[in-house]
């Protein structure tokens, strides 16, 4: 049979198992709800694990394995205590600074509608419109939030048991990943150990650096994003510093999605306050994209601006913020062992070559 109808015919049965298996979706949805629920704690206790590594392999220099993870988990969890309880007193503060932010700013707009609004922008925004779109909005969100009150207080439920569940991956993957991964070695045909090996190491090393940098980046946008707030002397500063933190490890967008708070903020502050934030959140950013990513992430991970771009867009649009969160570790990932079998791939079309040369 001609390669090409040998091709067609694979195609063909490729698309009647996709057409099966559809049908038979209901049978994969338990699988779908428990990948779901297991998605969050399982990259959380990823993400602990990359960072706590290192002190696991610092304290293997003097005491066992199973010890050194244990003690790990132990700093790791106390240090998650003292953070919460640090950041719960701080933060209750702060929200209460915020609620009185929003109820000063929501007097002033009832008093004067136009004092938010920019002298220069007075004459070409249409206030009744922007009342009418927020308005609309609000109703909106208060529809959505009826709807599905249900399948948020569900979530809500589920938050306290996918925390106890992330803490036993965390410890489990510090003491055991050894385990695991010379268990799965020797359940594979002898033939792809080599690969697996091999992938595994890189997929380890590309995780390790991306976790590490990201941390690295993300401190330091908090850090300057906290300086220009004190500098300007905006409200809730800490605060919105915080949101920066976290938002800073979405690539591209997480610095925009930074500072809208801010900004908003800053509208009932004045126009220069405005101005002052963003070209301070300019500074931070060309000093962390110049300097900080370049060094600690990109040359290492060797992945084009543009590619990240496209895959933060997509994971977005397809699976909301939890995608654009880890969408490029994942696509490191994937290249890493990509790049394994093509290379393997690539050694065997070079030997039949020379093969058939002798």
């Amino acid at each position: 049979m001609p390669k090409q109808i040998q091709r067609l015919v694979k195609i063909a049965l490729l698309l009647v198992i996709f057409y099966l298996l559809y049908q038979l979706s209901f049978i994969f949805e338990p699988l779908f709800a428990a990948f779901g629920f297991l998605f969050i704690p399982v990259i959380f206790a990823l993400l602990f694990y990359y960072l706590l590594k290192p002190l696991v392999e610092l304290l293997k220099k003097k005491l066992p394995h199973t010890a050194s993870a244990a003690i790990s988990f132990v700093i790791f969890l106390l240090g998650l205590f003292i953070m919460a309880g640090v950041l719960g007193f701080f933060l209750v503060d702060q929200f209460d600074a915020l609620g009185e932010v929003i109820m000063e700013q929501y007097e002033q707009y009832q008093e004067d509608p136009e004092s938010l609004i920019p002298g220069f922008l007075q004459d070409y925004v249409d206030i009744e419109e922007v009342e009418q779109n927020i308005t609309e909005q609000l109703s909106n969100a208060t529809a959505w939030i009826q709807e599905n009150i249900s399948v948020l207080l569900n979530q809500l439920k589920e938050i306290p048991t996918q925390l106890v569940l992330m803490l036993f991956l965390t410890f489990y993957l510090l003491k055991d990943s050894k385990k695991f991964y010379e268990n799965i070695r020797e359940i594979l045909p002898y033939e792809y150990r080599t690969k697996f090996v091999e992938s595994v190491e890189k997929v380890d090393s590309v995780l390790g650096i991306y976790v590490k940098g990201q941390l690295i980046v993300a401190l330091f946008t908090g850090a300057g994003m906290l300086i220009v707030y004190l500098i300007v002397g905006l409200p809730l500063a800490p605060v919105l510093a915080m949101f920066a933190v976290v938002t800073s490890v979405i690539p591209f967008i997480g610095p925009i999605l930074g500072v809208l708070p801010a900004i908003i903020i800053a509208l009932g502050e004045g126009l220069w306050v405005v101005v002052q934030i963003i070209i301070g959140t300019i500074i931070v950013q060309q000093i962390e994209s110049d300097l900080i990513s370049p060094n600690v992430i990109g040359k290492k991970l060797e992945i084009h601006p543009l590619t990240i771009i496209v895959l933060v867009m997509l994971a977005v649009t397809i699976y909301g913020i939890i995608g654009a969160f880890v969408v490029v570790p994942a696509y490191a990932a994937i290249r890493a062992v990509a790049q394994v079998f093509y290379r393997e791939y690539q050694n065997r079309r070079e030997k039949d070559y020379h093969q058939k040369k002798l």
